[in-house]
């Protein structure tokens, strides 16, 4: 497979080798960069050869980057083309994402702000390109009806990576599929991905959360019942194995299952047949399992509260998906998917993040994880009164600032009560632990700010927000 080709236009020669050695330290996407001084230059490249992306300066002594883009555009629409500039202009910004640009970034960037530009931009163009390729010119696509990736499949972590290819090579097989993952993190999304390349992927999908069933229903939800079973039994009922049939059953919260149930669970797995509740006969099974968890079901094995046989057979093939906090560089490609999607839903013109508002939400933790994201740019379209979503549509526990009835933190880090807002709990365990760093080094911020393991800069800018004075 070729290098993607990308063009860096600017009329400064030092900012180009900027861009050449960020893309050459870069292990994937191994890229070639083609670089032009000018736009006459850029405007030749674009006539001669293919390109991937194009990256270029806003103003040059021939021209601006409102040409780059309307010629970028006018031969192929897929490219992405992001501006650089050193001249923060909103109604430039505005204008030229009408035109066609992807992105507007003001200078300075660093190497790595420059990498992730590169491999965002990159990874839009070829899901992009994958999309239109898989269409006719009729509109129909070739008969795969997600032609664009799910959520979970935007990534550049090698982490993610290695569960999408398990996933990949374990699709096309009738193997149990055990998926581990903390909340939010898609593993629904995932067991959806393994079913729709399956050879179950003409039959249903049914998805049931074991953790959302009364115990005492389990049963009877799983494998169904006769009328008169139990009382409330008013008609027979099949059970989620029985929905499933011909498809894929994927059981998620796995550990919440009672043990009763994992033994009757165990044996329909083992003998494809299930018994409903009233039903003396069994009923033939024609389904493949998958299965979920956010818990460690080996602490609930050695605990006594999960079956070790069971865990055996639903254990086959094991997927871990990692949070969203270990997967940062995600972000931004997660991002434009779901502003997208929520522009179109809710009527609204929102084209995408200013790099502002791109480097909070990159920085957060997610403790939600992408169903956290999800939710934070759904509020963020619906605010947004712009093209760009900025840092003031985010909410307050993103960029890092105390709700504005916040007092009760002081300078000595106290906690607050337990019956204290989430926010403020969080302003103050932020405010503690710059306390105790700076007074373990005698109110040195430099050293202080390497224990926190962030630069000074950041330490001045947080101890600013939390209008921590430094006392030592």
């Amino acid at each position: 497979m070729e290098n993607p080709v990308v063009l860096a236009v600017d009329d400064d020669p030092i900012q180009l080798e900027i861009i050449k050695n960020a893309a050459a330290k870069l292990e994937y996407p191994q890229i070639d960069v083609v670089t032009a001084e000018n736009v006459a230059l850029a405007l030749e490249v674009l006539e001669e050869r293919t390109v991937d992306m194009v990256i270029t300066d806003q103003r040059m002594p021939d021209g601006t980057a409102f040409d780059v883009v309307r010629e970028s555009v006018a031969r192929n629409p897929l490219v992405p083309v992001v501006v650089i500039t050193a001249f923060e202009s909103v109604e430039d910004a505005v204008s030229l994402l009408k035109k066609g640009a992807r992105d507007y970034i003001v200078k300075p960037l660093r190497p790595q702000d420059i990498q992730q530009i590169l491999v965002t931009a990159l990874e839009w163009h070829k899901r992009e390109t994958d999309v239109h390729e898989a269409t006719d010119t009729d509109g129909h696509t070739d008969g795969h009806t997600d032609a664009v990736p799910e959520n979970i499949g935007d990534t550049t972590s090698e982490a993610m990576r290695e569960a999408l290819s398990i996933a990949a090579r374990a699709a096309d097989t009738e193997t149990s599929v055990l998926i581990y993952g903390e909340s939010g993190t898609g593993k629904e999304v995932m067991a959806r991905l393994i079913h729709r390349n399956s050879t179950r992927a003409d039959g249903p999908f049914v998805p049931v959360n074991a953790a959302a069933i009364p115990e005492s229903l389990v049963e009877a939800e799983l494998f169904g019942h006769k009328k008169g079973a139990f009382t409330g039994a008013q008609s027979d009922r099949e059970g989620y194995f029985q929905r499933a049939r011909g498809g894929t059953l994927f059981i998620d919260e796995l550990g919440d299952i009672p043990l009763n149930v994992q033994v009757k669970l165990l044996r329909a797995i083992q003998f494809r047949e299930v018994y409903p509740l009233g039903q003396e006969t069994p009923v033939k099974l024609d389904v493949r399992i998958l299965t979920a968890t956010n818990r460690n079901l080996d602490d609930l094995i050695q605990s006594g509260d999960f079956r070790e046989d069971l865990f055996y057979r639903l254990n086959v093939i094991s997927i871990e998906i990692p949070p969203l906090r270990e997967r940062r560089s995600d972000v931004p490609l997660l991002s434009e998917q779901f502003i997208r999607t929520f522009a179109a839903q809710n009527n609204r013109n929102t084209k995408g993040l200013s790099q502002r508002a791109l480097n909070y939400l990159t920085r957060y933790a997610f403790p939600g994880n992408i169903r956290e994201l999800e939710n934070i740019l759904e509020r963020a379209v619906v605010l947004s009164q712009g093209p760009l979503i900025t840092e003031t549509d985010l909410p307050r526990f993103v960029i890092g600032e105390p709700p504005a009835s916040d007092d009760t933190a002081d300078i000595d880090g106290s906690i607050p009560e337990s019956g204290t807002s989430l926010d403020a709990q969080i302003y103050a365990l932020e405010k503690k632990l710059i306390f105790e760093a700076l007074k373990r080094t005698e109110g040195h911020q430099s050293r202080a700010a390497s224990l926190l393991e962030i630069t000074e800069r950041r330490l001045r800018s947080r101890m600013e927000r939390l209008k921590i004075q430094n006392p030592f």
